[in-house]
């Protein structure tokens, strides 16, 4: 195990987990990087200043994609006691097929690798010794599924939910633990109204979710990645000279900062290319995984 995420590491996505492969800006015989050994010919990445770092980057203890509605606090009552015992909840609806959140106890810390041309010239570099030293590994990669982690969002505890909807009554009720500290029990998260919806959730890590107290100093540490930045290899025709794309910046729920050109809203799962080696050149983008990709992940464990 790698431990938690950090600046530089190299690896690649599964099943919205990221998987380490070894980090750029320690040496070979760093502990971190002995895990699995680093490629042939590994050069350290030497960066011209170090990484840029925000604190409470997210204050908002709630954020949901944009096909999510908060609705006003519930009365919820589990199904074997009385009225008498009804607790406090949280309550959403769903006015789309999908949808997914996440609820945050403390702001969220935004760390960032702000030097993009190196960044991306040391990828084209070595790009092709990374591919041949994961697939040595026996993974089975294609280059264009290696990640360089280029910033990160990490907090000290989160819960995410994944709302499944085939019906427009269907109502998501969070209930119990340090998120709804008026209710009593376990975290938990429900369907209130509508038997064709389903729902996924999460919550982290146990023991500080367990043991948390509000008003407290808990001394946590910020090591709960729940945002990525990261440069991927991307393909394109070959009659188009290759060039270096940039997509979003952050959660499209939360103001923008960045609304110049080189920042738009990516479709992560479905913008890659499919063109035959035959008309591919290579180009590596920035990309960010913004609220609503938090469905994908949440579903997919």
């Amino acid at each position: 195990m790698s431990g938690e995420v950090r600046i530089g590491d190299v690896g690649y996505l599964r099943d919205g987990h990221f998987c380490f492969l070894f980090n750029t800006m320690l040496g070979a015989d760093d502990p971190v990087n002995l895990q699995q050994g680093v490629p042939d010919d590994f050069v350290v990445f030497n960066v011209p200043q170090p990484p840029l770092h925000w604190e409470n980057e997210i204050t908002d203890t709630q954020l949901h994609s944009k096909t999510v509605r908060s609705m006003e606090v519930a009365a919820t009552m589990p199904m074997t006691e009385t009225v008498a015992s009804a607790s406090v909840g949280l309550r959403y609806q769903c006015n789309a097929d999908s949808g997914a959140l996440l609820l945050l106890k403390q702001p969220a810390h935004k760390t960032v690798l702000d030097c993009p041309l190196h960044i991306k010239k040391y990828m084209m570099t070595h790009l092709a010794s990374w591919h041949d030293f994961a697939n040595r590994l026996g993974i089975g990669l294609d280059e264009k599924d290696i990640v360089f982690i280029s910033g990160f969002l990490k907090a000290t505890v989160w819960a995410t939910a994944a709302f499944s909807n085939n019906s427009d009554s269907a109502e998501l009720v969070i209930a119990g633990g340090c998120f709804v500290p008026a209710a009593s029990g376990a975290f938990r998260v429900s369907v209130s109204r509508g038997v064709e919806a389903s729902v996924a959730s999460r919550a982290g890590p146990q023991g500080r979710v367990s043991t948390w107290t509000d008003g407290a100093d808990q001394g946590f540490k910020y090591d709960q990645c729940i945002f990525l930045s990261y440069y991927k290899m991307k393909c394109r025709g070959m009659l188009r000279r290759p060039r270096v794309m940039r997509a979003a910046a952050g959660p499209h729920t939360l103001p923008g900062k960045h609304d110049d050109d080189d920042y738009s809203s990516p479709d992560i799962p479905s913008s890659l290319s499919t063109s035959s080696a035959s008309q591919e050149s290579k180009y590596v983008e920035r990309s960010y995984d913004p609220v609503n990709e938090l469905l994908d992940y949440i579903l997919k464990v």
